[in-house]
C-alpha cells in the first residue's frame, strides 16, 4: 500500500504560513486554481489501464488517493475495489481494502458503507464487530441501499449486533428491500409469511406474489 504519495499534487495541503501573510497595502495574489479531481481520476485511469502511457499501478493509485484527498468521494471506493479484487495487477490486500472502504464510507459513499459493514461483519481486514456492522448497514439502508436493508433485517431475525430478536422488525426491513427488487428479501418474507401477513397485510399482492 503506497500511502506515502504526498508528493503527488500537494496543492492546498501546505503553505499555511503563506496564506496567513497579510498584505495590507498590496494587492493580494490571485488564488491558486482548485485542483481538478476529474483530471486526477482520468490520469489515474491512464496509468492503471496503460492508456497512451506505460501502465504504472502505483502512480494510478497515487492519483486516485490525491483525488480522494481533494474531495472525490468515489476515488476511495475505486482504490478499495482495486485492493479487494486484485485489479490492474495490484496484489490483494484486505486490510487496505477495508481501510479505503472506510475512508469512502465516512465521506458519504453509500456503496462503501455497505462494503465496510460487510468487512466488519466478516472480520475481513478489520476486527469483527456485529455492532459496528449494524451501524454501517443501517446508515447505508437509510440512504436507499437495497441489500443493506436485508442485512439489517437478518440481524433482527438472528438477534445480532446487540439487537433483540424480532421477526416483526426483520419483516419490515426485508419488505423495504423486497420492494426494491431484492430476491433474498423476498425469500425471507415467504419464510416468515405468518408474521408478514400480520405485520404487512397484503404484502404478497403488493409484490405480485
Amino acid at each position: 500500500d503506497n500511502d506515502n504519495d504526498s508528493d503527488i499534487l500537494d496543492a492546498d495541503n501546505g503553505d499555511k504560513d503563506d496564506k496567513q501573510k497579510a498584505t495590507t497595502n498590496e494587492q493580494r495574489p490571485a488564488p491558486k486554481p482548485k485542483p481538478s479531481t476529474l483530471a486526477m481520476t482520468k490520469l489515474a485511469t491512464c496509468y492503471l489501464n496503460g492508456n497512451g502511457i506505460d501502465p504504472n499501478p502505483n502512480l494510478g493509485l497515487a492519483w486516485l488517493k490525491a483525488a480522494h484527498y481533494h474531495g472525490d468521494t468515489n476515488a476511495a471506493y475505486k482504490i478499495a475495489t482495486i485492493y479487494e479484487y486484485s485489479q490492474h495487477n495490484v496484489e490483494v490486500d484486505i486490510y487496505a481494502a477495508a481501510k479505503w472502504f472506510h475512508a469512502a464510507a465516512t465521506s458519504g459513499h453509500v456503496e462503501s458503507m455497505a462494503e465496510y459493514a460487510m468487512c466488519l461483519e466478516l472480520g475481513c481486514g478489520v476486527e469483527q464487530s456485529d455492532d459496528e456492522a449494524l451501524d454501517w448497514y443501517t446508515r447505508a439502508a437509510e440512504q436507499g441501499h437495497v441489500t443493506s436493508n436485508y442485512s439489517v433485517g437478518e440481524m433482527f431475525e438472528e438477534a445480532r449486533g446487540g439487537l433483540p430478536q424480532s421477526d416483526t422488525e426483520a419483516v419490515l426491513w426485508y419488505y423495504k428491500a423486497a420492494i426494491m427488487g431484492d430476491e433474498g428479501s423476498m425469500k425471507a418474507l415467504k419464510r416468515l409469511s405468518d408474521i408478514a401477513r400480520i405485520v404487512l397485510p397484503g404484502w404478497a399482492a403488493t409484490l405480485n406474489e
